[in-house]
């Protein structure tokens, strides 16, 4: 795993190009402390920094094709690389390393920019071909890796985290007011955006060439549901899913140094560690993050612990008591930008204690988003079961129930009526506005007065509602898999993933992401994932006998913080210097009056605000971090 740097049309000599990018990777060390490796051609330059994972000798970056004239930085991993490369090797290519990475120069002189499309991993990587000038870009189809890029005329810069592109003096730190919207909305911002105005992500399952001083991006795999009817029978779909699993996290434990897992005792991360026991020759270790009993509801060490002795695993849990105030400042630089879903302080801390031990650490993320895990997901089968029912009388029944049910993020009925009240305001809306309503920070008008938009301004979330109502799928269900797929997981979930790990030099690997599970997904009806209220029928029925059962009983949880507790203890001086009016006017972004409202119903506990409190608090100290000015 690595971070990588990239320069083009640079017009300045090679000793400049050089020296910036020996700046841009600076700027990520983390993501590569083993090793650093530059190429410079005039103006075009590549720079890495390099984790070594696999060939930790002999796998130094940049490599080249035979006769050097292709050159690749890569960050990730190529799973299928070794049937890669005996295929390769057939067709007369030779190989001077052992590692993934060179299968990629190769695979680009057979097909070109098409190269990518036969690719199982996670990456980010740069080619450049000395012969017609041109440099390709591409991240992987489900965007376990980023990578990020910036236009200026025919120049381009890119690098594997924003910081890198901040060295450059060229770039100037500005917020984007339309990212900005996105991010009150929803709590991440879908790419190509980012709230760094011309910094962009480049999309999962997306490529980009610039050639001749001409930039052109193309996608190269979507997600599309391709059977709405059964091909396999749902016992033969079990047994499939189990097999593909299996190949999956095998082939995802290749590595030359020490590898764990990540263990909450749910059923995703304990499926993974089952199939990981069934292949090692040694004690597979594994480690989780618990709360004292102040936060017994977030507190899933006795889970993990549980499956752990189940599955006869090294397992170390740390009890965590974090010093919230301290942490956010430093992992929102980390971060490179601000997110409310706050799993980020525990994927953080879980990384810390993970590499303590080994490098590289498997994770269960992806298995709600394909499998049905989310209570989201419900939407279609409540929409259809009210379906006699007007509009306009939903409406009224949903103001009803969001009025008498309460809010609690510390219990389980608490959160149950957090949902209640979501669900009850989106009842008489489309599936795709309800979806949105559901996943939402706050609503367009919440937004709008906050930001002092203009009346009748587009509301930030209607690029979901698009992606929903045009999915490649026919099936509800699909359809919000799809939206998910293409949007908070790679940009919120797996980028916090991506991120915390590389902070500490970690790498999470996720094989429910693996090309062959997503296929196979794609070919498997929705019931079969989820039928009526059995959320992941499919994955559960396939651990069974792999998993201990009271891991497939036990109800979902879900990898969270106690944040609601913490924004009225800990974190309570923090929010009110951050949010106080005189702060807020002369910030000039948001509508004082409108914070303050808000923070006032919280407080009376008659309405949940704590993502909202979240986004705010996290949006100035990121602005004040990163030195952001408003146009």
């Amino acid at each position: 795993m690595c971070g990588i740097t990239g320069l083009y049309q640079w017009a300045d000599s090679p000793d400049v190009v050089r020296a910036h990018l020996r700046d841009m990777c600076q700027a990520i060390v983390h993501r590569g402390p083993d090793d650093e490796g530059f190429f410079v051609d005039r103006s075009v330059g590549l720079g890495m920094r390099r984790l070594s994972i696999i060939d930790v000798g002999g796998g130094r970056q940049p490599i080249d094709n035979e006769d050097g004239n292709v050159t690749v930085v890569f960050n990730g991993e190529i799973y299928n690389f070794k049937s890669l490369r005996a295929n390769l090797e057939r067709r007369g290519h030779r190989f001077k390393t052992r590692t993934d990475t060179e299968v990629i120069v190769h695979a680009y002189e057979e097909d070109g920019p098409d190269c990518v499309k036969h690719f199982n991993g996670i990456f980010s990587f740069a080619v450049w071909d000395h012969r017609v000038k041109r440099l390709f870009l591409a991240r992987d189809r489900m965007g376990v890796k980023p990578l990020y890029y910036v236009q200026l005329g025919s120049k381009l810069a890119f690098a594997s985290e924003v910081k890198s592109l901040l060295t450059l003096p060229e770039i100037s730190r500005v917020v984007d007011l339309e990212a900005m919207a996105q991010y009150f909305r929803l709590g991440f911002v879908p790419a190509p955006k980012t709230l760094f105005q011309g910094i962009q992500k480049l999309p999962a399952g997306w490529s980009l060439v610039a050639e001749k001083g001409q930039i052109q991006l193309q996608r190269y795999w979507d997600l599309e549901f391709k059977q709405p009817t059964a091909v396999w029978t749902f016992a033969e779909s079990r047994d499939r899913l189990r097999e593909v699993l299996r190949e999956a996290v095998v082939d995802q434990m290749v590595s030359d140094v020490p590898l764990g897992a990540f263990l909450s005792g749910g059923v995703d991360s304990t499926g993974i560690v089952a199939f990981m026991r069934e292949a090692s020759t040694h004690q597979v270790q594994t480690f989780s993050i618990g709360f004292d009993e102040q936060h017994a509801y977030h507190n899933e060490a006795p889970f993990a612990e549980a499956a752990a002795k189940a599955l006869g695993t090294k397992h170390e849990t740390l009890i965590v008591r974090p010093r919230v105030v301290e942490l956010l400042p430093e992992l929102i630089e980390k971060l490179d930008e601000p997110l409310t879903d706050t799993s980020f302080i525990l994927s953080y801390l879980v990384s810390e204690l993970a590499h303590r031990h080994v490098k590289v650490a498997l994770s269960g993320l992806g298995g709600d988003e394909l499998f049905g895990g989310y209570r989201r997901y419900l939407g279609p089968l409540v929409r259809k079961t009210l379906s006699w029912i007007p509009s306009g009388v939903r409406g009224a029944l949903g103001k009803q129930l969001e009025r008498h049910l309460s809010a609690d993020r510390g219990s389980v009925l608490g959160n149950l009526g957090r949902y209640g009240k979501a669900l009850g305001r989106t009842l008489h809306l489309s599936m795709g506005e309800q979806y949105l309503g559901l996943l939402s920070v706050l609503s367009a008008e919440q937004v709008a007065a906050l930001l002092s938009l203009p009346p009748g301004s587009c509301d930030p979330g209607a690029e979901l509602i698009a992606l929903h109502d045009h999915a490649p799928a026919v099936n509800p269900i699909d359809r919000l898999a799809y939206v998910d797929a293409k949007t908070v997981l790679p940009e919120s979930l797996l980028l916090l993933s991506d991120k915390m790990g590389m902070a500490t030099s970690l790498e999470v690997r996720v094989p429910f992401l693996d090309n062959r599970v997503v296929d196979f997904v794609t070919q498997v009806p929705s019931e079969y994932r989820l039928q009526g209220t059995h959320l992941k029928r499919l994955l559960k029925a396939a651990l069974k006998g792999v998993v201990p059962d009271f891991v497939l009983t036990r109800s979902k949880r879900g990898f969270g913080t106690p944040m609601g507790a913490w924004l009225r203890q800990d974190l309570r001086p923090m929010v009110t210097e951050l949010l106080e009016p005189g702060r807020l006017k002369r910030g000039g972004v948001f509508n004082p009056e409108t914070v303050q409202a808000m923070l006032a119903v919280h407080d009376a506990r008659k309405e949940d605000f704590t993502e909202a409190i979240v986004a705010l608090m996290m949006f100035e100290l990121w602005r004040d971090r990163f030195h952001m000015r408003i146009p």
